[in-house]
């Protein structure tokens, strides 16, 4: 209610008001109180898509013009780096006249506010947001460089656990979107075994995987996020326990009807390359659910 209302700027008794009138005029609830506070009803969710389309398009009636070639996304900065930017170089050969504006911050994105057409976030996928695509799942793989190989897959193999240098990323370790761990790629490999003190941790992914580019030890890495390493073999899989992740990437938008021309073909290219990376690494990983 204090967001619509500022976005209105009106008193919040105000907004609760109007949707009340709503509510009467329609003979339905579009919102409900819950323990986690207001939530749509199924009436208000099926609702929504359109009005947020009716809304951008009004909206956008009124704003000064748009480079309609100008696309601004936020992305994640390591799915920027390690997956995206590798594969710019295509898509500018198929749309030269296109300019991108890339924020690599993690902020949280609200499209009303931000001067934002797209953005790609990692997570379960349950976005409050018009446009909400699912791009790929992620997995989950025991990596380290090929210098390093020989000394490390030994102490896979023997289940010599203590003896691994272990790189942490801390942004899998908890939260509300509870990603693969260490300790569960372990308890899969091996039920009993216990885990070992960590050598690195990081709250960046990017850092985690540059210190594995430095032979400094055993990355648990995001398999997404390593293809280009994998491919050019600067990184190895140390074994083949591979653990798909309940999270994946998503792009997500304030309605395709308020796309821009760019961002609608930036969207098409994107669902495209996304398309091509699963089928090209379908695997039937066990899954980390499946634990």
């Amino acid at each position: 209610m204090a967001l619509a209302a500022k976005e209105l700027h009106v008193t919040p008794s105000a907004v609760s008001q109007q949707i009340k009138q709503l509510e009467h005029h329609l003979g339905q609830r579009v919102i409900t109180q819950s323990r986690s506070g207001m939530v749509l009803t199924p009436y208000g969710r099926d609702a929504l898509p359109k009005l947020s389309q009716a809304f951008d398009l009004l909206a956008g009636s009124f704003e000064h013009p748009r480079d309609p070639l100008l696309v601004r996304i936020s992305v994640l900065p390591s799915f920027a780096r390690f997956w995206l930017n590798p594969r710019l170089p295509a898509f500018f050969r198929q749309h030269s006249t296109i300019r991108l504006d890339i924020d690599s911050s993690p902020k949280l994105i609200d499209f009303t506010f931000d001067d934002l057409d797209l953005a790609i976030r990692y997570g379960k996928g349950q976005y409050e947001t018009p446009l909400c695509d699912s791009l790929m799942k992620e997995s989950h793989q025991a990596v380290c460089t090929a210098r390093q190989y020989p000394a490390w897959a030994p102490l896979i193999e023997s289940g010599d656990f203590a003896r691994l240098p272990l790189i942490g990323d801390r942004g899998m370790l908890g939260g509300d979107d509870q990603d693969v761990t260490w300790r569960e790629w372990l308890h899969a490999k091996a039920p009993e075994s216990t885990l070992p003190d960590y050598r690195l941790t990081y709250t960046d992914s990017g850092l985690s995987v540059d210190a594995a580019l430095a032979h400094q030890g055993v990355l648990l890495g995001r398999m997404v996020l390593l293809d280009v390493f994998l491919k050019e073999q600067k990184l190895v899989a140390l074994d083949p326990l591979t653990l798909r992740s309940e999270l994946g990437y998503f792009l997500l938008g304030p309605s395709l009807a308020g796309l821009s021309e760019g961002a609608q073909k930036f969207r098409q290219w994107l669902l495209q390359e996304a398309a091509s990376y699963q089928t090209q690494h379908h695997t039937q990983s066990p899954s980390f659910s499946d634990r």
